[in-house]
């Protein structure tokens, strides 16, 4: 943190003392100021936007031309759920989410995750994809399913509530850790959420995407929550890009960005806070929108090819085989009993189909076990799992 308390004008905010009695390891907070901040955007800003909102249109409009884009787009919301957990630092991956048995801390955090988003962009669907439908009731919901038997290093999180005291931001010095950040103190937190939902709620000052890169910034920066914030705040901007009517769909992960950008994105937000580096910081953010938009989109691309591929060659096979080899773009890990509800059919039909395709090569035995077998279709995953450097181009696909 800077010394003294008063930051020098544009910051969006000031640093106040702590009160006298607390007994905190920081001596001053954060106070932000309420949204909508001024900003003057540049010429940078606004051709990054451009861009990223082509990205993203290609994105969108790409699911809405396909049939049954539901058959793949879970996938995505999986590896949203892997790379949010591995921003926190965890090794959890997609395989790992659909592993019968396996219950660990990290593993149930993805599971929430997974479970939170799906669940708020199907109500959000259904109630009407505006910003007027998201609230701080459903960034509590998302709050309680997040942590509520998922990993946290807090003896209790409060699930669904905002903190009632002081939270700091911890950094490495490679010897220890010292505060790098204090969130403003729980009153001004409270105070301040309410102007945020507020203005998350409004048209807003700003283009949409400019929009939710400082409703970003502002709930990191207020921190409302013991545990998770980084969670919920990744969250939203799934489901703000949503109610802004630029996705239909949650099948964009920014986390993947900020996990390889991890530094430089802490770094952006506490410039925002301490020298008003707005443009700095939308910059980064618009561009990661855009970047992650184009791997959505040929990662997208590279799995339907797969599915049109099996539906190609399987053209003539059993019925069960067929609803299979859709299944498996949902859930690519399983155990002849799931699959069995997955298709449902009888456990002999769903045997035999892995059967046939265990032996072509599409699925793969992965326990070595004579019972309580476990299937994953390694294709698919590794369609899922490439780095974005090694996904061919959308041109080079179908070739």
């Amino acid at each position: 943190m800077k010394d003294g308390y008063l930051v020098d004008t544009p910051a969006p905010g000031v640093y106040r003392p702590v009160d006298s009695s607390s007994d905190v390891p920081f001596s001053k907070f954060y106070k932000p100021n309420e949204l909508p901040p001024k900003i003057e955007l540049s010429d940078d800003i606004i051709q990054a936007y451009g861009r990223a909102m082509h990205s993203l249109g290609r994105l969108d409009g790409f699911w809405t031309e396909i049939e049954n884009p539901e058959t793949v787009f879970g996938l995505f919301v999986y590896k949203e759920a892997e790379q949010s957990s591995q921003v926190e630092g965890t090794r959890v991956t997609v395989s790992d989410m659909y592993k019968e048995g396996e219950d660990s801390k990290d593993v149930r955090e993805a599971r929430n995750y997974a479970s939170a988003l799906k669940q708020a962009a199907k109500q959000l669907s259904k109630t009407g994809r505006f910003r007027g439908n998201l609230s701080n009731e459903l960034l509590k919901d998302l709050h309680r399913e997040l942590m509520e038997k998922g990993r946290t290093d807090e003896e209790d999180p409060l699930p669904g509530e905002f903190r009632p005291g002081y939270a700091w931001i911890d950094e490495s010095t490679g010897i220890g850790t010292r505060v790098r950040f204090v969130p403003p103190k729980a009153e001004i937190a409270a105070s301040r959420m309410e102007n945020f939902e507020e203005y998350m709620q409004s048209e807003g000052a700003y283009p949409n995407l400019i929009d939710i890169g400082i409703l970003h910034y502002q709930i990191e920066t207020i921190h409302p929550f013991v545990d998770g914030n980084g969670r919920v705040g990744r969250l939203l901007i799934v489901l703000l890009l949503m109610a802004s009517d630029i996705l239909l769909h949650p099948l964009f992960y920014l986390s993947s960005y900020i996990r390889r950008n991890r530094d430089e994105y802490t770094d952006r937000l506490l410039a925002v806070s301490e020298e008003g580096e707005w443009n700095e910081w939308l910059l980064f953010f618009l561009t990661g929108i855009k970047e992650q938009a184009n791997e959505a989109f040929s990662r997208a691309k590279l799995l339907l090819y797969l599915r049109e591929q099996y539906q190609e060659k399987y053209i003539d096979a059993r019925p069960s085989v067929k609803s299979l080899l859709e299944k498996i773009f949902t859930e690519p890990v399983f155990t002849v009993n799931r699959a069995s509800e997955m298709i449902d059919m009888s456990y002999p039909a769903a045997n035999q189909a892995i059967s046939i395709l265990e032996d072509d090569g599409v699925l793969r035995e992965r326990t070595q076990k004579e019972r309580y077998r476990e299937f994953q279709a390694d294709e698919v995953l590794d369609a899922l799992n490439k780095d974005a450097d090694e996904i061919p181009s959308p041109h080079a696909i179908t070739q």
